[in-house]
Order: structure tokens, then C-alpha cells, then sequence
């Protein structure tokens, strides 16, 4: 029997996603496909030797002129294809060599008919099924020619019949009472469809009108019709199956709306169809799916809204469906998360009996794990889950969580990087895996088992990194039988890393346990070793970069008692009146010769000068000394700034100054410093008070005295 739809078949394994696409239409020719283009092989010459059979079948093709009649054939024959002949009158005479044979199909195709009798068929009392495509053919004759066929045909197919007027089928008049349940037109020129044109033909059940223009429809009541498809026509809006909340088709289980551009679908208009099984509304120009927008429809089990492409608003609870268990939505623009958010987080809820959901070719770039989980989670009996080309950068968590059910697993040409180590561990269901055409650059171990209980999985065309972490994966596909499940293996599973094995195959690739351990010994080795000189020099670099706080650190701690034990006694009790700070450099051309005799001598002030009176460790020298004076004098310089010691003891005087809260520093500026000079331990201490300026100028000099003379004298300072 000749099937007029091909289904989606719910529970088929497929090895490739794309075998759920199948093209729901051939060529117009139908069954006879298999006649037209016959192989060699088991074909014999028959028909008067201008025709080949093959068991019940006849193929009489291409002759032109030079076949204008039947031929005669053998007995067993059933099935006749009649092609690219020549037939310009069709009558009772025509087919008199097979009237007596049981001819159930007939296919007419381009004999040029012009005229067809009324009484042509009726010598072919078990036709079944009758194709007739030949343009040639008048309409009045077409129709002349259509009343006259048996009672007893069942499948009829017309195609390219294209009119200067639109094609008005009126088999109302021409089939009276017919027995015929299946009806193909295609390529017909139709414009409007008018159901009450067929009212006589009670049991009809399968209608297909393809490819035929139709832009408007009127529906007419038929308990009979199972199966409806109009693909490929100009209706622009969903037809209304409904009346008064009655379906025009109560038993209808089959819709098919594909390539139209229809816009919307309006609840009202399908809410009456009780028997619907299968819906399929792919390629149109669908804007939204409202809310339980399928919710009325108790028996729809498939669900096909493929290739709208424009990116479809879907809201939530839009597949709210207690029956629903095949879901297609890929190519249709779709985004989920992020700015561009079309299809609401709650979108699949409410649907627990689904079991295949294809989301291909739609855009999960920017869905992140607890995105996914709110998606997806309550989906617990999905066996088919394909998330192919979607953008996807991992792996999602839901799916080894909840999908425990799941079969097949299809993710083919994202983004994902890495599997998880255990990521299938829980999927024992699962038999098809497509990971190919992503960024996996290792494998991580499965078990055996894992291995065992898949039928097929794809991880070809991936960027492989063919090194000792691979090198389980590569010993395991040299020697596991299990190696025939590998899909595209080994052709298509390339090394990319590292350079001396770019190109090659996984299978030849030479590494061995040996190499590898003692390449991983080395690792350790070299790792080891370079984080300890990493840290040694880090240290260093901390050490020496703090290395005067470090000491300051150090000494005050030493010298903490001594100070406590001044404060006690008042404070009073220095060694010494000033503490000269100053590089040797300076020293020697300023200090020495033109301020210590005046300071010492001409106010008989006690000085501490570590040039002439340092001794032994120069930091505890610096510290100790400077903590027994009253003051300290920094004569403040380019050279000065330079100076590591220099520095140490300009940092040590400004937190003496911060700690004891005394007016201690005295800040002598011996010449203009460049800007790179004033580190941020010279700013601070110019910033504390007006600093003195020497040998400037005349009035600049006496201005220093008057300084140093009020600053040395000040005795207020005495306690802090």
C-alpha cells in the first residue's frame, strides 16, 4: 500500500541529526521513483522488448513517438510506469494488452495527452492508485476523464496543471460516490481551496494539496479526514478549524501548514481539534507562541515549529502540554538569556511527558548553568536531547542530573572545550553521543561500560592536543574493538598539537607509557624547581624592595625599652642636641666646613655626626643614635636622595616624628631637587613643615640661622 506522509518517528535511533530532517516530499513521481531510474541488475527486456521489468513492476520510459500504445506484458505485472511516451487520446481501446492483468498503480506521466474519454479507465477493474501528470490535458477533459475511473480506486495524485484560470476541482461532479480515501494534488494552481468540492467522497481520509498557491481555504464539515496537509502554498494566516467550538474535521490527527507565511497562531482557531496527533507549522513567519498556546489539543504528540528563522517570542508555559512528546524547534533564531532574550525560562514547563526536544541552531551562547537548570530540570523523561550548533562554550550540568532517561545526545559544532571527568558516569540510558566539530582538545577516561553501552558517538573534527594526556585515548583506539562506534574514525580525528604531530591521525601518532612517565617525572622536575626560584626571587625582590622598613622593624623593636624608659624619666635625657643627617658627598663640601664649627663651637650644641662618630653596624647606628637626640638635621640634596643609608635615616626621622608626636625633624634643602628626587618619603617630610633653604642667597643664608636658632632653642618639644 502506498503511504502518503512520511512521519517523524518517535522512538528511531539515528546516527546523524540531520536524518530527522528528511524532506517530507520526494519528487512528484512518488512510488513510481523507484521505476523511473531502474538499476541494471534484475531487469529484464519485456513489452514487446521496449520496456523492462523487474518482478511485479513494468517501466516503459523515453520512447517519445516511437511508443504510442500499451505494450502487452506478462501476467505477474501490477505495477506500470508509463513515462515520456506518446498517448494523445486516451480511450476504452488504450489500455485493451493489460485489462486482463491485475494493474493496481498506473503512473501517466508527460505522454502529451490532449484528450481523455470518460469510459478510458473502466476496463481496469483493480486499479488502486493512479497518478496522472501531463500538462497537456485540458481542464473540461481532465475532469471529463476523472469521472470515469472505478469506483474501487483509493490513491489518486494530479500534478503540474497549471492553467491560464485557476484550477476549480469540482470532484463533487466528476467522482460521485468514489471509494477514493487518498487525494495528491501538487503543482496545480489552485488560489482557494473549497472543502464542499469533495463532500461526495465519504471516505476520503488523507488530503495533500502541495505546492499549489492556495491563498484562502473554506472549510466544509468531514468526519472521514485524518490526515491534511497544505505545504508549500501563500496562506498568510492559520486557517480557522474551528466553528462554534466544533471542528470542521473532528478525527483529524495530521496537520500540515509547513512553507506558508502564516503569522500567528490563535488558540481559538485550533483549540476544537481533540484528535490532533501531529502538528507541523515549520517555515513560516511565526512572531510569538502565546502562553499554553497548545494546552486544548489532549492527543498532540508532535509538535513541529522548525526553520521560522525569525527569532520567535516564547512565553511562559508556551508548550504547556500534558501529552506532548516530540518537540521540534531548531533554525528558528531563538535566544535564550542575555540581552536578546526571546523564549522565556519557563517555556517547557508543564510538558513532563516529552521525550525529543531538537533545539539546533539557536542561540544558548550567553545560558549559564542555573539558567539551564530552570530550563530544562523538570524534562526528567527526555530520551532525545539535540543542542547542535547553538554556541554552547560547556557542558551543561542539568544534563547528567536529570536527563537519566536520555538516549541520544547531540551537540555537534559548539563551542565546548572540555567533558568533565564522570560527566556520562549516571547516563546509563544513553546510546548516541555527538560531540564533534567543537574545541576538545583531551579526553579524559570513561569507564569501559560507558564505552559498552553506546551504539555510536562522534568525536571527529575536534582540535586534539596529542600528548601523553591523550595517550590513553590514543592506545584505546588502536586496540579496542569498541573503536567501530567512533564516528568518522579515523579519518576525521586529527591532531592539531603539537607541531611534530600536526596533521596526523590519532592513529599514528607514536607515544609510549615509557616516554610519558619520564616526560611526567621531568615535568615534576622542572615545575618544582621553577616554582621554588620563582618564590626564592619573589622574596629577594619583597626583601630588598622593604629592606629598609624590614631593619626599621627590627631595631625598633631592639630599642622599644629604651625609649619607654626615657619617657619615664621625662624625656629629658639625650646624648646628644642634633643628629646630622647627610651623605658624604655633601659632608665634606658644606656641612663639615661651614655648619659643625658654628654648631659646635658657636652654640655649643652636641652633635652626633655618623661620618666622624659612626662606628660598627651602621643601621643599629644610625637607629640608636638618632633615638639619644633631641633633634635631627637632614641636609636634603639630589646625592642625598641617592643614598641607600641617607634614605634609611630620613624614613627612621619622619615615623620618629609620626610615633612620638615631637617636632624633631629639622629639613635643610641644599639646592633645587629634580623631580625624580622627590620620593614619596622626601615629600612627606618637606610637607611637614616650612623646610629651610641654604646658600641660596644672602637673605636666605641669615634666614637659615634665624631657623636653625629658634628650632635648637625651642625646648617645648621636650616631651611628647
Amino acid at each position: 500500500m502506498f503511504l502518503l506522509l512520511l512521519l517523524y518517528p518517535g522512538n528511531a535511533n539515528y546516527n546523524n541529526e540531520s536524518d530527522i530532517n528528511v524532506e517530507k516530499r520526494t519528487t512528484g513521481n512518488r512510488l513510481g521513483d523507484f521505476l523511473v531510474s531502474p538499476r541494471k541488475q534484475n531487469w529484464t527486456r519485456c513489452g514487446d522488448n521496449m520496456c523492462q521489468c523487474k518482478g511485479y513492476q513494468a517501466l516503459c520510459a523515453n520512447h517519445g513517438h516511437q511508443l504510442n500504445y500499451i505494450p502487452r506484458f506478462e501476467q505477474n505485472i501490477t505495477q506500470l510506469n508509463f513515462t515520456g511516451n506518446y498517448l494523445p487520446l486516451i480511450d476504452n481501446e488504450t489500455f485493451t494488452n493489460i485489462t486482463k492483468m491485475k494493474i493496481n498503480y498506473l503512473h501517466l506521466q508527460l505522454n502529451s495527452i490532449q484528450n481523455c474519454k470518460r469510459t478510458a479507465f473502466n476496463a481496469l477493474k483493480f486499479l488502486r492508485t493512479l497518478h496522472l501528470r501531463e500538462h497537456t490535458i485540458p481542464r473540461l477533459e481532465l475532469m471529463d476523464c476523472l469521472s470515469g475511473l472505478t469506483k474501487d480506486l483509493q490513491f489518486l495524485y494530479l500534478s503540474n496543471y497549471h492553467y491560464h484560470h485557476p484550477l476549480d476541482l469540482d470532484l463533487d461532479s466528476s467522482m460521485t460516490n468514489s471509494n477514493i480515501i487518498k487525494l495528491h494534488l501538487q503543482d496545480v494552481n489552485m488560489i482557494h481551496y473549497n472543502q464542499s468540492k469533495l463532500s461526495t467522497l465519504k471516505r476520503l481520509r488523507n488530503i495533500t494539496i502541495y505546492r499549489s498557491l492556495i491563498k484562502t481555504v473554506t472549510f466544509n464539515y468531514s468526519f472521514a479526514l485524518e490526515t491534511l496537509d497544505f505545504g508549500t502554498n501563500r496562506l498568510h494566516q492559520l486557517p480557522t478549524f474551528c466553528v462554534q467550538g466544533h471542528a470542521y474535521f473532528p478525527n483529524l490527527k495530521y496537520l500540515c501548514l509547513d512553507h506558508n507565511g502564516i503569522n500567528s497562531i490563535p488558540l481559538e482557531h485550533i483549540a476544537c481539534m481533540k484528535s490532533l496527533a501531529i502538528f507541523s507549522i515549520c517555515n513560516n513567519q511565526i512572531r510569538t507562541i502565546e502562553s499554553n498556546a497548545f494546552s486544548k489539543l489532549p492527543n498532540l504528540h508532535i509538535l513541529s515549529l522548525q526553520y521560522n528563522g525569525h527569532g520567535m517570542d516564547v512565553h511562559d508555559f508556551a508548550f504547556n502540554s500534558s501529552t506532548l512528546k516530540e518537540l521540534y524547534l531548531e533554525d528558528d533564531d531563538l535566544y535564550f538569556g542575555g540581552y536578546y532574550k526571546h523564549v522565556s525560562l519557563n517555556a517547557f514547563k508543564y510538558c513532563k511527558r516529552l521525550e525529543l526536544l531538537r533545539l539546533s541552531s539557536n542561540d544558548f551562547s550567553t545560558v549559564t548553568n542555573p539558567m539551564f537548570e530552570e530550563i530544562f530540570s523538570n524534562l526528567v523523561n527526555l530520551k532525545s536531547l539535540s543542542l547542535a550548533h547553538c554556541g554552547l562554550r560547556f557542558l551543561p550540568s542539568f544534563i547528567p542530573i536529570h536527563l537519566k532517561k536520555l538516549e541520544t545526545l547531540w551537540l555537534a559544532r559548539n563551542n565546548i572545550i572540555a567533558i568533565p571527568e564522570g560527566y556520562f558516569s549516571s547516563l546509563n540510558s544513553l546510546q548516541n553521543v555527538q560531540l564533534n566539530s567543537n574545541k576538545i582538545t583531551t579526553v579524559k577516561p570513561f569507564s569501559l561500560q560507558f564505552f559498552k553501552q553506546l551504539k555510536s558517538i562522534d568525536l571527529s573534527s575536534n582540535p586534539f592536543s596529542c600528548s601523553c594526556e591523550l595517550l590513553w585515548f590514543i592506545n584505546f583506539l588502536k586496540t579496542s574493538p569498541i573503536r567501530k562506534r567512533f564516528v568518522h574514525f579515523p579519518k576525521q580525528y586529527i591532531c592539531v598539537f603539537p607541531t611534530v604531530f600536526k596533521g596526523k591521525q590519532l592513529l599514528q601518532v607514536r607515544l609510549s607509557e615509557h616516554t610519558c612517565a619520564v616526560t611526567k617525572l621531568v615535568r615534576v622536575i622542572i615545575i618544582s624547581t621553577s616554582t621554588g626560584i620563582l618564590l626564592l626571587l619573589l622574596t629577594i625582590s619583597v626583601v630588598y624592595r622593604y629592606r629598609w622598613y624590614l631593619r626599621y622593624i627590627i631595631y625598633m623593636a631592639r630599642f622599644q625599652h629604651v625609649r619607654y624608659q626615657r619617657l619615664l624619666n621625662g624625656g629629658g635625657n639625650y646624648k646628644y642636641d642634633v643628629y646630622l643627617s647627610s651623605c658624604d658627598v655633601d659632608f665634606d663640601y658644606v656641612v663639615y666646613d661651614e655648619l659643625v664649627p658654628r654648631l659646635e663651637e658657636g652654640m655649643g650644641l652636641r652633635l652626633y655626626i655618623p661620618q666622624k662618630d659612626g662606628q660598627g653596624n651602621k643601621i643599629e647606628q644610625i637607629i640608636s643614635n638618632m633615638d639619644a637626640s633631641r633633634k635631627v638635621m637632614l641636609f636634603i640634596s639630589d646625592k642625598y636622595v641617592e643614598d641607600g643609608y641617607c634614605e634609611f635615616e630620613a624614613s627612621f626621622a619622619y615615623n620618629k616624628y609620626i610615633n612620638e608626636k615631637r617636632d624633631l625633624m629639622i629639613a635643610v634643602v641644599l639646592g633645587e631637587l629634580r623631580a625624580k628626587n622627590v620620593t614619596k618619603t622626601i615629600h612627606k617630610i618637606l610637607a611637614v613643615d616650612n623646610y629651610i633653604k641654604w646658600g641660596w642667597d644672602e637673605e636666605s643664608l641669615e634666614l637659615f640661622w634665624l631657623k636653625i636658632t629658634t628650632a635648637i632653642n625651642n625646648l617645648d618639644d621636650l616631651i611628647p
